[in-house]
């Protein structure tokens, strides 16, 4: 099946290489329903908050799900900039001890209740009691208004609060009897069915404008190959493709029949050694690590997607992953090797993947075999006890040192130990390398790869390409922007 979805893939840039110009209308139109397919199988829209190795898809999707539903009081772009979302003012004070956020004024949730400083307050209360949050109410003395207000206080500096607060887990949401979401976002749920389907139609009161589709619809449990064979047969208007898969097509053009776009590497590919495994020695780790050769794997099963990586953060983020080294070198491995105190001699090691994704097993394989050549015997499988995992995360933020403790969290690592003395200042980038490195010192984590997230668009969509962070809610690649070809206006404008 993984064949048939890249030789869809491969006969589509020749059609697009063939294909004239679409005719009709260019406007923007609203009405119409976005279908989308996703792999993931989520049983609940919440984002997952003790992700275990099998949930690293999920939580990206049901992130950028739940994005289209709610909204954070700010968010980040990928310059690390914060942007106005609930909130449409903040200020801290030196120490960042204390943050006061000025409300958007007329919000109201889905259900017709008022998004008040009372209501937030409340919400994020419960998602941090180790907070201190209020609402306040300051009443103009000139021209007769109010505008809400929300403080928050940590006994400890929170240089980062703008970052967290801009995380998928912060959106801004009331759950119903059910546990379905009820947010301010530019999308309402109008019908869930868990690990099937969800239906969101347009919120008409939107702070942001109504969007243009009257509804997006997105089918769970498609895997890549029935994704692209619904693609083909005009049953889905978004779809997932693997990156690899993405290189050569087109971007979005008015002459072409489908187009692929990338994000940023937001992902991070990595082996991780269970916490029970029986590689405990860290020289053995060290020595695998050597082992392995990245730019095969990325030349080949990858088809050149991605960049090969030694360093949890992407070097967009950062400016210093170069610093660790991703050269292959078996012979330093092999003296490694024989100074562990662990033989590796006649002993097998389970290295498990995901199953979802259609490149693991590849690339499992090659590791093991680059194991094998320096004298570590790795076998590929999906049962038994794992001793290690190829697994892939998301770094689900712009902000570095956020991304470090939540991809930290998300490896099973200990929390990074980034100096907040300064308070306001952000962590340096010696800082953070530094805590990076001390999170690596053992080898408990050896990264592989950084990677984009790919999607794929047919011609009946326009205004958009994947966010450049991944997201469905990203200025400038919104779903709540998109418009279809083939919908008939209504009254109004956006």
């Amino acid at each position: 099946m993984r064949r048939t979805a890249y030789l869809f893939f491969a006969a589509i840039s020749l059609l697009v290489a063939a294909s004239g110009p679409v005719v009709g209308e260019t406007r923007p139109h609203y009405g119409g329903t976005l279908r989308v397919m996703l792999q993931t199988s989520p049983n609940t829209l919440e984002v997952p908050t003790n992700t275990t190795p099998t949930t690293p898809t999920d939580y990206r999707d049901i992130a950028r799900t739940l994005s289209l539903i709610g909204d954070p009081l700010v968010s980040l772009d990928a310059q690390d900039r914060p942007h106005p979302a609930l909130a449409v003012a903040w200020q801290s004070d030196a120490s960042a001890r204390h943050w006061q956020f000025t409300l958007r004024p007329g919000v109201k949730f889905h259900d017709g209740s008022a998004a008040s400083s009372t209501a937030i307050a409340q919400i994020l209360g419960t998602l941090h009691p180790g907070w201190i949050v209020q609402a306040s109410i300051v009443r103009a003395s000139i021209v007769p208004s109010t505008t809400d207000s929300v403080s928050i206080d940590s006994d400890a500096p929170m240089p980062s609060l703008l970052a967290e607060l801009a995380l998928p887990r912060n959106l801004l949401l009331k759950r119903n009897p059910n546990g379905v979401p009820i947010g301010t976002g530019p999308f309402l749920v109008a019908e869930w069915q868990p690990g099937k389907l969800l239906r969101l139609a347009a919120n008409e009161e939107s702070w942001a404008g109504r969007p243009f589709v009257d509804a997006v619809q997105i089918e769970f449990s498609k895997s890549l190959s029935d994704q692209a064979i619904a693609f083909e047969l005009n049953k889905a208007d978004m779809i997932e493709v693997a990156p690899s898969a993405s290189i050569g097509l087109p971007q979005h053009t008015e002459s072409s029949s489908a187009s692929a776009s990338l994000s940023l590497p937001v992902e991070l590919l990595a082996l991780v050694f269970s916490a029970n495994s029986k590689a405990q020695d860290p020289r053995l780790r060290e020595a695998l690590a050597l082992a392995i050769d990245r730019k095969p794997i990325q030349s080949v099963l990858l088809k050149g997607a991605g960049d090969p990586a030694a360093s949890i953060l992407p070097n967009w983020m950062t400016g210093y992953s170069a610093v660790f080294s991703v050269r292959a070198n078996p012979a330093r491995a092999q003296i490694v090797l024989a100074g562990a105190r662990q033989p590796a001699l006649n002993q097998r090691y389970n290295l498990s993947y995901d199953p979802r994704d259609p490149q693991a097993q590849l690339v499992a394989e090659r590791i093991a075999l680059n194991a094998h050549e320096v004298g570590i015997t790795l076998q590929v499988s999906l049962s038994g006890a794992e001793d290690l995992r190829l697994m892939r995360i998301v770094l689900p933020s712009p902000d570095p040192a956020m991304s470090l403790a939540e991809a930290a969290r998300l490896l099973g690592l200990p929390q990074p130990e980034i100096p907040t003395a300064l308070g306001n200042s952000p962590a340096s980038p010696d800082d953070l390398y530094q805590a990076e490195r001390s999170l690596l010192a053992g080898f408990a984590v050896i990264p592989l790869f950084h990677l984009p997230v790919a999607s794929a668009a047919s011609t009946r969509v326009h205004n958009w390409e994947t966010g450049r962070l991944g997201g469905w809610g990203e200025a400038g690649s919104s779903l709540a922007d998109i418009w279809l070809n083939e919908s008939r206006p209504e009254a109004g404008s956006r």
